[in-house]
């Protein structure tokens, strides 16, 4: 049941991201391959969110400021949710927010286009990450 909470909630505040039309350059990898569930392995979905909620972080954080909390917010959600106990998994999925985070960190020099363009990217893939959770549940 926590899955499905953190699912519905992850499911509707990406699209915020990702209603804009795609920016000059965007990729749209239409493939067959693409389409395909990569998501299925349990133990790497959560912490493969918690990372994409950690870069998600750092972009809104280096370009609206200190005040842009919103994907720390939905970070500590997930822990609440699914590792509210110390312990590995906990650990498991700061170490990945966090690894995401320090990634985007040193990837992204500059805000503007590029960076709103990843923003989309990386709300699409987490929207894709918690449907793929949220099937789980549901099957």
């Amino acid at each position: 049941m926590r899955i499905l909470l953190l699912c519905l909630i992850l499911t509707l505040t990406a699209p915020a991201f990702s209603q804009g039309k795609p920016a000059e350059g965007d990729v749209i990898d239409d493939s067959a391959e693409s389409r395909a569930d990569p998501f299925r392995d349990p133990g790497r979905t959560l912490p493969y969110l918690a990372y994409t909620l950690g870069q998600l972080h750092y972009l809104a954080y280096a370009c609206e400021g200190e005040e842009a909390q919103h994907w720390r917010s939905r970070m500590i959600e997930l822990l609440q949710l699914e590792a509210p106990l110390t312990g590995y998994r906990r650990e498991r999925l700061i170490d990945a927010f966090n690894d995401g985070y320090q990634v985007e960190q040193r990837t992204r020099i500059r805000c503007g286009a590029e960076a709103e363009a990843e923003r989309r990217t990386l709300a699409r893939r987490g929207a894709q990450i918690s449907e793929a959770l949220l099937n789980e549940v549901l099957d």
